[in-house]
C-alpha cells in the first residue's frame, strides 16, 4: 500500500461573537441609557462563544484505500511524531459513532468485542501498523485505550450539555436527543443518569475533582509527545522529574499552582545528585522511570493502574505494554518453564532410583 506522513491542515479553534460592542451603546439616547442602567444584571446577555464544534478528520475518513498513514513510536510504541495528535483525535471520531461506541454501555470494560476489533480494524485500514507482534499488541492496546478514553469524554460531555438534576426532568432529558445519537441508547443513558447510585457516584466524584491539584498544562499533545521534544532538543533521555515542570508550567512561566510548585522545588533539589539520575539511553521519546526515582520519593508510592507521569502504557506492577502484551509470549513462557519443572523433577526421579541401585 502506499504511505504518506501526516501532514495535515489545522483549523482555528474557535471564534468568539460579542453580541454588543461600545459603538452600540453611544448610539442609545440619554434616556434609554439611563434606564437600562437600572434594569437587572438577569437582563444583561453574556458573549456567546461560537465554536465549529469537534473536528471530524474527513481527510482521513476520505482517504483512499491504497493509502495508510505511517505513525512513528517510540520504545514503549506511543505515538510521538507530529502525527500523534491527528491520531488521538481521529480516535476520538470513531469514539462518538452510534454503531460502533454505543453509548449504552456504562463501562468500556462491557463494551462488546466485536465493536472493538470493528475499531482497531478501522485503525488498521488508515494507518501503516507495525509488523512486529510486540509492536503490533502494544499500538493495538494503546488504540483501545484511547477509544475508550475518548467515549468516555463523549458521554461526560453530553451529561454536562444536556442533564438536568432533579429526576422531574428526564422525560424532558430524554425527550432532547443530541444529534449523532440514538435514541434508544440515550433513552437507557438518561435513565441511568438519574439512578441514585449514579446521582451520589457524580456527587463523589465532584468533591475529588474539587480537590484535585496537580492540574497539567500538556494541552491535546501526549505526556509522550512531549517528552520526544525535549529529547530531540536536548539530544538525552528525558525521566519524569524533567519533564514534570515541563507539563505543569503555562507559556508564562508561571507554574499551575503553589502546591506542584513546592513538588517541582523539590525535585529540583533531588535532581542535584548526580546519584539519582537514571541510566538510560533511550532517546525516542519513551519516558524514563523507575519505581525509586526521583518523582517517586516526591509524588509517592504508584496508585494501581497506570504509571502516573508517562501516559497510557507502562505499569506500576512492571507489566508493560513492552514486555507483556500477547498471550502467545505469555502462554510460551509458561510452557518453557512447566518443562524444565518437569525435566528437574524426572532428573530427580532417576538419581533417587540410581541411589538405591548403588545400596
Amino acid at each position: 500500500m502506499g504511505r504518506r506522513k501526516a501532514k495535515l491542515r489545522t483549523r482555528s479553534k474557535s471564534v468568539t461573537v460579542e453580541r454588543a460592542s461600545s459603538q452600540d451603546v453611544d448610539e442609545v439616547d440619554q434616556e434609554t441609557h439611563e434606564a437600562s442602567t437600572q434594569a437587572s444584571t438577569q437582563d444583561v446577555q453574556p458573549v456567546v462563544r461560537v465554536t465549529r464544534g469537534p473536528s471530524k478528520y474527513l481527510d482521513i475518513w476520505d482517504l483512499p484505500d491504497e493509502e495508510v498513514i505511517e505513525l512513528e513510536l517510540n520504545s514503549e510504541h506511543q505515538p510521538v511524531d507530529d502525527g500523534a495528535r491527528t491520531f488521538t483525535g481521529f480516535l476520538g471520531t470513531i469514539a462518538r459513532k452510534p454503531h460502533m461506541c454505543p453509548i449504552r454501555y456504562l463501562n468500556w470494560k462491557v463494551m462488546p468485542e466485536e465493536n472493538k476489533e470493528e475499531c482497531w480494524r478501522l485503525v488498521e485500514r488508515k494507518y501503516c501498523v507495525p509488523v512486529d507482534p510486540i509492536a503490533y499488541a502494544a499500538l493495538k492496546r494503546f488504540t483501545l485505550q484511547k477509544i475508550g478514553k475518548a467515549w468516555r469524554d463523549h458521554k461526560s460531555r453530553l451529561k454536562k450539555q444536556h442533564y438536568i438534576p432533579d429526576s422531574r426532568n428526564k422525560a424532558r432529558v430524554k425527550s432532547n436527543v443530541p444529534t449523532g445519537c440514538i435514541s434508544q441508547d440515550w433513552d437507557i443513558l438518561v435513565e441511568h443518569w438519574y439512578t441514585d447510585d449514579a446521582v451520589i457516584e457524580s456527587e463523589k466524584n465532584k468533591e475529588r475533582r474539587s480537590k484535585q491539584d496537580d492540574v497539567h498544562t500538556a494541552g491535546s499533545c501526549s505526556f509522550a509527545v512531549h517528552a520526544a521534544k525535549k529529547a530531540k532538543t536536548d539530544g538525552c533521555p528525558v525521566e519524569r522529574s524533567v519533564l514534570y515542570p515541563i507539563l505543569h508550567t503555562h507559556k508564562n512561566g508561571s507554574i499551575v499552582n503553589p502546591v506542584v510548585a513546592a513538588k517541582i522545588d523539590k525535585m529540583k533539589e533531588l535532581m542535584v545528585d548526580p546519584a539519582n539520575h537514571l541510566q538510560s539511553s533511550d532517546t525516542t521519546g519513551s519516558i524514563a522511570w523507575a519505581r525509586d526515582d526521583v518523582f517517586a520519593k516526591v509524588m509517592g508510592k504508584e496508585r494501581k493502574g497506570r504509571i502516573h507521569g508517562v501516559g497510557f502504557g507502562p505499569s506500576p506492577s512492571g507489566r508493560s505494554s513492552k514486555n507483556a502484551l500477547t498471550d502467545i509470549d505469555t502462554h510460551s513462557r509458561q510452557a518453557r518453564d512447566n518443562e524444565v519443572a518437569q525435566l528437574k523433577a524426572t532428573l530427580a526421579t532417576m538419581e533417587d532410583k540410581l541411589a538405591d541401585f548403588d545400596d
